[in-house]
């Protein structure tokens, strides 16, 4: 997975590029927690559908949406498949493999179809977020809702150093492919990769570990009192903006709860 994916802010003048960040981070957070307690799947595609036509107001290129979404939806044809076979009591049908037979459930595949939803459209909104707002704006957010301090450091950390972790990875990987690594066997290839994410996790570790002495060195203080990041209030536009919103969630809240 190229990590610097989880970094890229795509600058634009789309509604969404213009909005404040604030109230981006907010609606969009919201909506995250909101989609995770949905109960019932087309409430949760009506989100899922929503993400994706405000993602086709930004004018950015559909590549980048779904190069997003590969690895998530990849999990979530994992547990929906892990639900089928594990989950409910009304067998659809079975799945022979020699002397084993999984049956699979309908309550497995609804339950599965549910999360299966619930996490593309959590990833769905994390990108919108993530592509129109600069990451300075979402922590100056996160602090402003009074966030603990030593969380918002560690994602402003995550989000500093991670491309550092992506480098390291990579001459690691190419240092085994100089010596002859790819002409050997998918098993000792895994293998390779494995010894290569042990040997960026110490590296990670003592890294962050540096960096945590030397911060300390110089006063750091994780309750220490940061300047203010926005200097102006919420324009009325935003403000309609985010009431709208705050409606929208009200609505698939209330329809989750009495609609059947």
């Amino acid at each position: 997975m190229d990590l610097a994916l989880l970094k890229e802010f795509e600058p634009n003048e789309s509604l969404l590029h213009r909005l404040d960040g604030r109230v981006k981070t907010c609606l969009f957070l919201g909506a995250i927690f909101v989609v995770v307690a949905l109960r019932h799947w087309y409430t949760v595609g009506a989100v899922l559908f929503a993400a994706v036509f405000l993602f086709s107001t930004m004018q950015l290129p559909w590549t980048k949406f779904f190069t997003r979404m590969l690895i998530p939806f990849e999990v979530a044809w994992l547990v929906l498949l892990n639900l089928l076979f594990t989950q409910g009591h009304t067998i659809m049908f079975r799945v022979n493999l020699y002397f084993w037979v999984l049956p699979a459930y309908r309550e497995g595949l609804a339950l599965g179809v549910l999360v299966l939803l619930r996490i593309i459209t959590a990833v769905s909104l994390a990108v919108l977020l993530a592509l129109s707002t600069p990451m300075p704006e979402i922590l100056a957010t996160l602090r402003a809702l009074h966030t603990p301090g030593i969380m918002v450091d560690l994602a402003e950390m995550m989000y500093r150093y991670i491309l550092l972790v992506e480098e390291t990875a990579l001459s690691m990987r190419r240092a085994q492919l100089s010596r002859g690594s790819s002409w050997q066997p998918w098993y000792k290839q895994a293998m390779d990769v494995g010894s290569i994410a042990g040997h960026v996790l110490i590296k990670a570790l003592d890294r962050s570990t540096r960096i945590y002495k030397a911060m300390l060195s110089r006063g750091y203080d994780e309750d220490a009192a940061v300047p203010p990041y926005y200097k102006h209030k919420i324009s009325p536009g935003d403000l309609r903006f985010a009431y709208s919103g705050v409606l929208a969630l009200v609505v698939v809240v209330a329809s989750d709860l009495f609609l059947h």
